[in-house]
């Protein structure tokens, strides 16, 4: 399963705050088909799916089909040029 750092956690709880998104509602990883990357989208929690939390705040939803793509990877925050950003390691 994904596991996400403290800071990428901090960071995509802030990105929530800052959408003043619901409780009922986090970021949810889905393919960039044009890219061939990962892009986050705003989404309502799904039963079914994989969630990851941030002081008790879920900031990450997976499907199934998702999860197990990202199942060997952890979720960490990378300092760049333009300010920091997310990334898989």
């Amino acid at each position: 399963m994904l596991t996400m750092t403290q800071s990428a956690g901090a960071r995509l709880a802030r990105k929530l705050a800052k959408k003043r998104a619901e409780e009922n509602v986090a970021l949810r990883f889905v393919r960039d088909a044009t890219r061939g990357g990962w892009l986050l989208r705003l989404d309502r929690i799904q039963p079914t799916d994989v969630k990851l939390s941030h002081d008790g705040r879920t900031v990450v939803l997976l499907d199934e089909q998702v999860s197990n793509s990202l199942r060997n990877k952890r979720l960490d925050v990378k300092e760049t040029d333009e300010g920091p950003r997310l990334k898989f390691c």
